[in-house]
């Protein structure tokens, strides 16, 4: 599975042009919130699970924009990365499909989209209408949305230890509004696998075991099913992950 994501790690696979890698029969284009964390992890991912390369293509919608050096990014980029609003991230994708379609002939193959949002503030007054809109353009367009309550930090954290009551404090609920908390930065912390200067992974702490580790434990926390997102201390990314471990052998990598 090729994940083509950051200028943090370097990656040898150009974007793939169908007629060139007739192979590759779908593609999963990502529209991310995060344009450090989660852009190394998915890159990571690609190269862990190299073995589905040919079966499924991960790239991001801001990749241009990512792999260009911060000093050297345009206006245009910079703005481009600086828009994650939930609703942002669906109107990416729709420029992205415009200024695109040439090159991926999305006409012709079954390709998937999907946003990588965190809840933490967007629950407040004025952005829940902003999810809310977001997700129904989802379900009105067949994009799908990865959602994490309240941070991405919680999925990386799944793939190293259990949920405490005392992380479960921390989700974004009714009751409890955002709070910004380094919490589940020093939790990675303790597990040995820190976040370097606060945003960079270890592609090392996170292994094919870890990763079936924390789909698992992803599942057994996500307990309502029937809403859109989760309200509680939980995150949907499991359900991308679980797309590559359909197509990997996991019993051959829990044996291995």
């Amino acid at each position: 599975m090729g994940i083509i994501l950051t200028s943090r790690i370097p990656y040898t696979l150009a974007n793939p042009l169908r007629p060139k890698r007739p192979a590759i029969s779908k593609i999963i284009f990502l529209s991310m919130e995060g344009s450090v964390t989660e852009e190394e992890y998915f890159t990571w991912i690609s190269q862990l699970f190299d073995e589905v390369k040919t079966k499924i293509q991960f790239i991001s919608v801001a990749e241009d924009a990512v792999h260009t050096r911060e000093k050297n990014r345009t206006k245009e980029q910079r703005s481009m990365l600086g828009k994650s609003k939930p609703k942002q991230l669906v109107e990416k994708i729709e420029q992205f499909k415009i200024e695109q379609s040439e090159k991926y002939q999305f006409d012709k193959y079954e390709d998937e989209f999907w946003i990588v949002s965190d809840i933490d503030d967007n629950l407040s007054d004025y952005a829940i209408e902003n999810l809310h809109q977001a997700l129904e353009l989802c379900d009105e367009k067949g994009y799908g949305y990865a959602i994490s309550n309240p941070f991405f930090e919680l999925w990386l954290l799944l793939h190293h230890d259990d949920i405490t009551e005392e992380d479960k404090c921390y989700a974004v609920t009714e009751e409890h509004a955002y709070e910004k908390t380094s919490h589940f930065r020093e939790r990675l912390r303790d597990c040995g696998a820190p976040l370097q200067d606060s945003k960079h992974i270890r592609g090392e702490d996170y292994t094919k075991e870890k990763v079936i580790q924390a789909v698992e434990r992803a599942k057994a926390l996500h307990t309502d099913r029937e809403g859109r997102y989760p309200q509680y201390l939980a995150t949907t990314v499991y359900q991308l992950l679980d797309k590559v471990l359909g197509m990997a052998d996991r019993n051959k990598i829990l044996l291995s």
